[in-house]
């Protein structure tokens, strides 16, 4: 059933957005409250929370997920998480309610389900690695340059402050 759900996936991310979402170019980091991670795994989860709330704010909230059709974890999810017609499930919806205010995209596993979480929080100000598949989705974009994943995201908080 997998590839019944891609379908209607790939489909929602051809077509266009109808309401394309306002939003500031700059993002206040003072403003920040929540963050959002789309990250590899649980533990690059735990390793991007550190660096955010060293270089940021102890007090931001950090919701992390990262996409794994064969995890149980809370934090994983797959596209058995989206209905049989591509709609996000109760799961999903419970992440998508959230609303952060940034939203740090450092999955290097692009799929369409993930293209499709990312898309459907376009309100949210976003940031990653250079991609082109990720022009679309991204406000921000930094060549990886780092080789771990953590100075990487240091350095994308580091530009946000600076264009700020």
């Amino acid at each position: 059933m997998k590839w019944i759900r891609e379908y209607f996936v790939k489909n929602a991310l051809e077509k266009p957005k109808k309401k394309k979402a306002q939003k500031s170019i700059f993002l206040h980091i003072e403003n920040i409250k929540t963050i959002g991670l789309l990250a590899n795994n649980k533990e690059e989860i735990e390793k991007l929370t550190e660096v955010i709330h060293d270089h940021l704010n102890k007090d931001i909230k950090v919701v992390g997920n990262y996409y794994d059709e064969k995890s149980e974890d809370e934090q994983a999810f797959s596209y058995k998480d989206f209905t049989l017609f591509g709609k996000p499930g109760e799961k999903l919806n419970q992440l998508l309610s959230l609303k952060p205010d940034l939203i740090i995209f450092t999955s290097e596993k692009l799929n369409y389900f993930t293209l499709y979480l990312l898309q459907l929080q376009s309100a949210s100000y976003s940031m990653g690695f250079f991609s082109d598949e990720l022009k679309p989705y991204l406000d921000l974009m930094l060549n990886k340059e780092e080789k771990d994943i953590q100075s990487g995201t240091a350095l994308l908080i580091k530009y946000l402050k600076q264009i700020n």
